[in-house]
C-alpha cells in the first residue's frame, strides 16, 4: 500500500509538473496566456478540497478546537518558511518559484497520503486535482526560467524536480499515518493550513482576471459534483 501511495505522488508530481514545464517550452509567451484560467481552476478545485475534505476529515479525527488550531499553525508555518527563502545571482526568480513549489508540494504529498489511508477514493481524487493543480504550477515555474534565457531543457528539468517532494511527502503520510493512525486528523490540519496559504497568498492573487474567477468558480462546481 505505501508503495502504491508513494507511485501514485511520484506520477502525480512529476508528470504534474513536467507536463507543464513541456508546455512552456511548447508555446513560451503563448502558454501564459492561459495562466489566470488554470490558476483559477486549480486554486478552486484545492480550495474546496480542503474545505470540504481535508478540514472535516480533520475535525471527525481530532475535532473542531485541534483542528482550527493546527490549521492555522500550518498556514503560520508556510508563511514563515516562506519568508526565511532568500535566493540570488541568475534565475533568482525561477529558483525562488522552484523553492516555493518544492515547500508546498511535500505537505500536498503528505496530505495524499494521509487522506489515501483514510479514505482511498477521497485520495485519489485528491491526487488528481493535484495533479492537475501542479500542471499549471509546472507552466509557471518553466516560463520564469526559460524568460530568463535558460535552455528548455533545463526547465523542463527543474519542472519535473519540483514535483518530486509529493512522493516524499506520498511516502511519508502512508508510513506514518498507519503507524500513527491516531494522528491523521493532526497531519490532515497541518496540511490543509499550508494548502489553504498556499492557494489564498500565492496562487489566486497572482492571476488577476475575469479568466481567474470563472476558473475558481468552475472548480468548484466541480469538486461538488465529483463529492
Amino acid at each position: 500500500m505505501i508503495l502504491k501511495i508513494t507511485l501514485i505522488g511520484l506520477i502525480v508530481g512529476v508528470i504534474g509538473t513536467g507536463l507543464g514545464g513541456i508546455l512552456a517550452v511548447l508555446f513560451n509567451e503563448k502558454a501564459s496566456k492561459y495562466m489566470s484560467f488554470f490558476m483559477g481552476l486549480s486554486g478552486g478545485i484545492m480550495l474546496s478540497l480542503v474545505m470540504f475534505d481535508l478540514i472535516e476529515e480533520a475535525i471527525e479525527g481530532i475535532g473542531i478546537v485541534y483542528a482550527v488550531i493546527l490549521i492555522f499553525l500550518g498556514a503560520l508555518a508556510t508563511k514563515i518558511l516562506k519568508e526565511k527563502v532568500k535566493i540570488n545571482g541568475e534565475n533568482a526568480s525561477g529558483y525562488l518559484m522552484l523553492t516555493s513549489i518544492i515547500m508546498h508540494n511535500l505537505p500536498e504529498g503528505l496530505a495524499i497520503g494521509t487522506t489515501f489511508l483514510a479514505e482511498p477514493k477521497r485520495g485519489i481524487a485528491m491526487a488528481a486535482a493535484i495533479g492537475m493543480h501542479n500542471l499549471p504550477e509546472g507552466l509557471a515555474l518553466a516560463l520564469g526560467f526559460i524568460c530568463n534565457k535558460a535552455s528548455g531543457k533545463r526547465a523542463v528539468i527543474m519542472s519535473m524536480i519540483a514535483g518530486l517532494p509529493i512522493a516524499i511527502g506520498c511516502f511519508i503520510g502512508s508510513s506514518f499515518g498507519e503507524i500513527f493512525s491516531a494522528i491523521i486528523g493532526v497531519l490532515l490540519s497541518i496540511a490543509a493550513g499550508m494548502m489553504m496559504y498556499v492557494v489564498m497568498d500565492e496562487m489566486i492573487p497572482e492571476s488577476k482576471s475575469i479568466y481567474t474567477i470563472i476558473g475558481v468558480m468552475l472548480g468548484i462546481v466541480i469538486v461538488k459534483s465529483i463529492a
